[in-house]
């Protein structure tokens, strides 16, 4: 697009580039309550491909999704993958409002960093911390990203996030030196605003962003000093507490679109039990469902989700279960027979030494009961198909990988 520039304070504007992202990115389009569908009510039988074309423009909510850890491991296989972007914008952006969307493929999972980035955008932006909004996990809008574990957010994506901002705050005080015509020395920021240190000229973040790209770029420019920080480690309410508590927050199994079917799954009773039969006559007499079966895989969908639980009790299943080879004794040393080989992260002093100057040795093996790591969100995933294009809302910590996984098993691009 080409711009004619009207006076002396538009200079600037050749380094700002119409971009569009599409839906403001701080509106999570969540919460939205579509009638179930009555079409398709008679019982079918697919497989993968049919079950595909069957549900073209229709929405399937999965409550199976590939497991994040092994994803990660595949992850530390191929090594770090991608590396983040040089760009600052694929980390901010100021629209026209004077807000500022931070961008981040890291997830909110409870540990805080929702409010904790927000806080490194803000601080070194030079903006209020009410003005920021976090998008997490989004493939679309957020830099790639390796997943969210091994307390990483803050070591390494953190100082890149941080050195964002500041990059793209001198470049606000260049932009604001050319359209109010004063050097840069003279300028300083405040609150989302340059301004004139002795004088009375001042120009806003969202008048010389106008919610574009900004092309224009400055190296070299260091993050602010621990001495300076106002936000950073400073205490805050967290973002996302007042929602958490009262039940308003919105997970991935509360997301609702027209047309959506509620899918529920056969389990086997033990792990590694081999399906040898099953009957889903029963579930096909529940009106309006429609029976899934592809190899071992077999799953229920409906328009209601209470309906499709009726559905799924009411198949008839054998199961070859395999012999226990551990039990609640032998788990233990299975678990270290098993376990990887371990890694030494770092070594000091010396521990013969230390046994040998002790005046008491205490020596005892401490045995825990089996432990989850999992969040109290329900595990769900939604699938939005329109066309060859797969819009997938899931609890997971590996955004990135999740997509590269089920592009793979649906034969399309990621």
């Amino acid at each position: 697009m080409k711009r004619e520039h009207k006076g002396q304070g538009s200079v600037y504007e050749e380094y700002l580039k119409l971009d569009e992202v599409g839906p403001n990115p701080s509106t999570d389009g969540f919460g939205r309550r579509g009638d179930p569908s009555a079409d398709g009510r008679s019982p079918l039988r697919f497989d993968r491909r049919q079950f595909l074309q069957f549900v073209g423009g229709g929405i399937v909510v999965c409550f199976s999704i590939p497991d994040s850890l092994a994803l990660q491991e595949g992850e530390r296989r191929r090594g770090m993958g991608q590396e983040l972007p040089q760009d600052f914008n694929a980390f901010l952006r100021i629209g026209e409002d004077g807000r500022v969307s931070g961008f981040t493929g890291k997830v909110e999972y409870g540990q805080g960093v929702i409010t904790s980035l927000a806080q490194m955008l803000a601080e070194e932006l030079d903006v209020p911390l009410k003005s920021v909004d976090m998008v997490m996990g989004d493939t679309d809008l957020c830099p790639w990203d390796m997943g969210t574990f091994g307390t990483m957010t803050t070591r390494f994506f953190g100082p890149a996030f941080r050195a964002a901002a500041a990059e793209a705050r001198a470049v606000l005080i260049e932009l604001a030196a050319e359209q109010l015509q004063v050097t840069k020395d003279r300028l300083k920021t405040k609150a989302g605003v340059v301004y004139e240190v002795a004088g009375k000229k001042e120009v806003s973040y969202a008048e010389l962003a106008k919610g574009k790209k900004i092309l224009r770029h400055v190296k070299g420019v260091a993050p602010k000093s621990p001495s300076d920080f106002v936000l950073i480690g400073k205490p805050v309410l967290r973002r996302d507490a007042a929602a958490k508590v009262t039940g308003q927050a919105i997970y991935a199994g509360d997301v609702r679109e027209p047309g959506m079917l509620h899918a529920r799954i056969l389990r086997p009773p033990v792990h590694g039990a081999k399906l040898i039969h099953a009957d889903t006559s029963g579930a096909k007499e529940i009106e309006g469902a429609q029976i899934v079966e592809d190899g071992d895989l077999i799953a229920v969908l409906h328009p209601y989700p209470d309906l499709a639980e009726r559905a799924l009790a009411k198949i008839k299943s054998e199961y070859d279960r395999p012999v226990p080879a551990v039990d609640d004794k032998t788990i233990f040393d299975h678990l270290l027979k098993v376990a990887p080989q371990g890694q030494t992260v770092t070594e000091g002093g010396n521990l013969a030494e230390g046994r040998s100057t002790a005046h008491y040795v205490l020596e005892q093996t401490y045995l825990n009961s089996y432990v989850s790591h999992a969040p109290i969100e329900t595990h769900t995933a939604l699938a939005k198909i329109e066309g060859n294009k797969v819009t997938l809302w899931a609890s997971t910590q590996t955004p990135f990988a999740l997509r590269e996984a089920a592009a793979s098993l649906l034969g399309l691009p990621a």
